[in-house]
């Protein structure tokens, strides 16, 4: 729903846009956004700053330290006396920053740079206080971009319209909750806010302003809709569903990676009709009694099969009576009352804890022994109501085969036999219709026990809110359908918000994936620097050791920062040569250069007296004095032992194992796979788990493998991958699996085609 917003003759006049060199129907449209952004960001500001006016008064009251209360006070009173201006300063930079749209779209999109190399004097100590923008801007970003996904999407397609250029990133999106944060940052700044005043209206912005993202942002599109700017924009998010189907109607689609966070709902388009169920019943039936000698089927269906899918024939199910003969097994099938299915789901109904954790078939003999009791006399289910308890069972118990008992799906899926009797009972539509509620619910309890997840890949929340739903399930009674259909809806929102709070922890990891990754091309460069410039210089051991360690953590430090077209980075290979030389005796180095070698050995952390000595000792003006009391073995041994720049990077690397042809068709072809693709892989214990391959990097081969849940469960390479599959220790998921009840519904209907198959 947008949100609301009534007409502000308050709001400033759009100085920037008006001045712009833009067409004039993308001015006008620009000038409407930014009085739209003004009415529901920028003055709901007059609300957020006296609420932080009073924390801020509550925190000086509160205040452990007399600074504490003295700097609270002052900042208080400076909010209140530069309000306005703060107000109007946010207004003129999203002015400015709409202005400016086309020359932003057409910025390449940089990571911001590093700052020059710091002098010795320039270094101090963090503030522990001190709290880092950067880092919060990105968190609060991060949160409502995925709560509001799709209506910034179609912010980023509309706004490239106006902006000529390819979609906005949505941390590019002028209105998009990244740049809002940052605008209004600058605004405090300018200011003089202070940095705790600031992180303090940020956050209070968050809280306030920022909650409403997703009504602001469905405004704006409506805004832009109104004002004919791709007023059809429209995107669903295409989600492939796997078919009921058996191996022989397999589909080439099946084959195709799986890269849904959970598994999806099949269609119907191949779901048998109930008629078709029971007719492949009545043939199982049949082959049962052939194999045991009979000539007859059992027509009634009295004796069904256990929940374990071996049919009884006539048996003892009913009332006890063996079937002597075939004949004398349907005259006494004949002669049974059939239980009527209203009565049926009255004992069922009423049963309470007298069948609670029992069986498929415990509670059909239970049922049969209450109507006996209520009858008088020996009666036997109706051939439908038959067929439901033989198939539900038949579905059970494939069910089970894929659930670890260790896992609280065991529980829930013991509590739920009698609601879903009750529910297939009165409504056959749960095994015709793939999205039924019922389905669904038993769907998500089995897949939170699924043999291919760890304890820990499961959301806890999800699973106690799982359980809720199941227990209410179980203690309902007049109202099971709705009991299905309210638990689903409340099923289906709950794993909205774990997949929001998976995506938040994917996108997170990918990013640390990508710093290391990174990190090793620019170890791996700084090394070819240093071997290159050893390669025709002929320098003693102890300095190619200091060249290899400390110089190549300062070329990795500099290439992250500054990248290999820079001038910093230029200047640091010509020095690297210049050492080479100095060590070999073949040059001097200057006051300069020692002093270069010197800051950067400090800025990549190595201790000062430490920096110093190996300055001196790289650049060949150590002498043979020494001002340390170190010698140079215990330095060479410290050195050593310290932890180098980039060191647990991961990558396949020149060193790895060559792969035969097998090994390189599966190399490419993981290389091929989109991300998200689920491969399902061998643990210590030889157990089957799944792990999403949510990254792989282009440049070193280097895979990020996560849960369910978006965390980080172990680092890869192609080539370890790629050995994993062709050993069968690991394969990639297909589409065409499905989802477990789905999977278990396709095995039972393969186990009565097959059976109606041997009987003709």
């Amino acid at each position: 729903m947008s949100v609301p917003f009534p007409p502000n003759r308050r709001v400033p006049p759009a100085t920037a846009l008006a001045a712009a060199a833009l067409p004039r129907r993308v001015r006008e449209t620009l000038e409407a956004v930014h009085a739209l952004a003004y009415e529901v960001v920028v003055d709901p500001f007059d609300r957020v700053i006296p609420q932080l006016e009073a924390r801020l008064v509550h925190l000086r009251d509160q205040g452990a330290r007399h600074a504490v209360g003295v700097s609270y006070l002052e900042q208080s009173q400076l909010l209140a006396r530069r309000q306005s201006g703060f107000v109007i300063e946010f207004a003129r930079a999203i002015d400015a920053e709409l202005a400016g749209l086309r020359t932003t779209a057409r910025m390449p999109q940089r990571s911001p740079e590093a700052p020059s190399m710091p002098s010795f004097g320039e270094l101090r100590l963090v503030d522990e206080d001190e709290t880092d923008e950067v880092s919060e801007v990105k968190a609060i970003a991060l949160r409502h971009e995925s709560r509001a996904s799709l209506p910034i999407h179609l912010l980023c397609q509309r706004f490239a319209v106006l902006a000529e250029a390819p979609a906005f990133e949505p941390g590019r999106l002028p209105v998009g909750p990244q740049r809002l944060c940052e605008l209004m940052l600058a605004a405090a700044e300018a200011n003089g806010f202070s940095l705790a005043l600031r992180i303090a209206l940020l956050r209070e912005f968050d809280r306030t302003v920022l909650g409403e993202y997703p009504g602001i942002a469905e405004s704006l599109n409506d805004l832009l809709a109104r004002l004919r700017i791709m007023p059809g924009l429209s995107f669903v998010p295409l989600r492939p569903r796997a078919r009921i189907a058996t191996a022989e109607s397999a589909t080439p689609d099946a084959e195709r990676p799986h890269t849904g966070w959970t598994s999806t709902a099949p269609t119907d388009a191949d779901t048998p009709t109930f008629q078709m169920l029971q007719d492949l019943l009545a043939s199982r039936r049949s082959a049962a009694d052939r194999f045991r000698g009979g000539g007859f089927g059992a027509g009634s269906g009295s004796g069904t099969g256990s929940a374990a899918g071996v049919g009884t024939g006539t048996g003892t199910g009913a009332g006890g009576a063996e079937a002597g003969s075939p004949g004398a097994a349907l005259q006494l099938s004949l002669a049974r009352p059939e239980l009527p299915t209203r009565v049926a789901l009255e004992l069922l109904r009423d049963a309470g804890d007298d069948v609670r954790g029992l069986d498929i078939e415990a509670i059909r003999q239970w049922l049969l022994l209450q109507g006996r009791h209520r009858t008088g006399e020996a009666v036997a289910l109706s051939q439908t109501d038959a067929d439901v308890f033989e198939l539900l069972g038949l579905m059970y118990a494939q069910l089970q085969r894929d659930v670890r008992r260790d896992s609280a799906a065991v529980a829930m899926l013991s509590a739920l036999p009698l609601p879903l009797l009750r529910l297939a009972l009165g409504d056959s539509a749960f095994f015709l219709n793939a999205g039924h509620p019922g389905r669904e619910i038993l769907n998500a309890v089995a897949e939170a026990g699924a043999r291919w997840q760890a304890a820990d890949d499961v959301d806890p929340q999800w699973l106690l809110q799982l359980e809720r739903i199941v227990d209410t399930i179980a203690r309902a009674r007049d109202d099971l359908g709705d009991a299905f259909r309210a638990g689903a809806t409340t099923l289906e929102q709950q794993q909205q918000a774990v997949a929001r709070r998976a995506d938040i922890a994917e996108r997170r990891n990918i990013e640390s994936a990508r710093g290391k990754d990174k990190l090793a091309v620019a170890r791996h460069v700084a090394g070819a620097v240093i071997e290159d410039a050893l390669t025709t210089t002929r320098v003693p051991a102890f300095h190619r050791g200091m060249l290899r360690h400390a110089w190549a953590d300062v070329l990795t430090l500099a290439h992250l920062r500054n990248g290999e077209s820079s001038a910093e980075w230029a200047a640091l290979v010509d020095a690297t040569g210049e050492l080479v030389r100095a060590a070999a005796g073949a040059g001097e180095a200057g006051p300069d250069l020692v002093l270069l070698v010197d800051q950067w050995l400090v800025t990549v952390g190595y201790h000062a007296d430490d920096a110093a000595r190996i300055a001196r000792i790289l650049t060949g003006t150590d002498g043979d004095q020494g001002d340390d009391a170190a010698t140079r073995t215990e330095l060479a041994m410290r050195l050593k032992s310290r932890a180098r720049l980039g060191e647990e990077a991961t990558g396949d690397g020149a060193a790895s194992t060559t792969l035969d042809a097998a090994g390189e068709a599966e190399a490419d072809r993981v290389r091929g796979l989109p991300p998200g693709t689920w491969i399902e892989m061998r643990d210590e214990r030889g157990e089957a788990l799944r792990r999403r391959l949510s990254w792989l990097s282009p440049t070193t081969g280097a895979a990020l493998l996560v849960n369910a849940r978006g965390q980080r469960i172990g680092e890869s390479t192609v080539n370890a991958l790629a050995r994993d599959l062709v050993a069968g220790r690991a394969r990639i998921v297909t589409a065409g699996e499905g989802r477990l009840v789905d999977r278990a519904w396709r095995a039972a209907l393969a186990s009565l085609a097959s059976n109606a198959g041997r009987t003709e």
